[in-house]
């Protein structure tokens, strides 16, 4: 059965899952190419489950990029959003909320001098998401907010290792 465009009988299932095998472990890879001439500057094949997407970026003019293509941190606050839709509609499905509408705004605040410039300044200040839809879902809107894998990272330091492999 799909509710606000989620299978509710996958996420059931994947709940039942969860709460008996204490979680679903899963992995993530992404290879990509920073490209040393011309537009766009970096290139990776993103993929789903059926399909294979070829996914492109630019840094902006100000950081010495092209400025063809759309920007890292856009690509960052997209996927902040869509992580956030899709479980703010999870738990709406959950919740027995239908709705007949769901729109996010988001909006980053940042200084891009730290990048340039050494400085103690924070680069990314501030993000806000905004939330319009047909129903109350605050309730909702509360759970998505701690539930969102994006939110999370974003919450929480996470283990990051750079290095270089030959």
């Amino acid at each position: 059965m799909r509710v606000n465009n989620i299978d509710l009988d996958a996420v059931l299932e994947a709940k039942r899952k969860a709460e008996k095998e204490g979680g679903i472990r899963v992995e993530k890879h992404i290879e990509g190419e920073f490209r040393l001439d011309g537009s766009p500057m970096f290139v990776a094949e993103l993929r789903s489950d059926l399909s294979k997407f070829l996914v492109t970026a630019d840094e902006p003019k100000l950081l010495g990029g092209q400025g063809v293509h759309t920007t890292p941190l856009s690509y960052l606050l997209f996927g902040v959003m869509s992580c956030y839709a899709s479980t703010l509609a999870i738990q709406c499905a959950l919740d027995g909320v239908k709705l007949e509408r769901l729109r996010i705004k988001g909006h980053v605040y940042y200084d891009v001098g730290p990048v340039v410039a050494p400085s103690d300044s924070p680069i990314i200040r501030k993000l806000v998401l905004e939330v319009e839809a047909d129903k109350d879902v605050r309730e909702q809107v509360k759970k998505a907010a701690t539930r969102c894998p994006a939110l999370y990272a974003i919450r929480n330091p996470i283990d990051v290792e750079t290095r270089q492999v030959q």
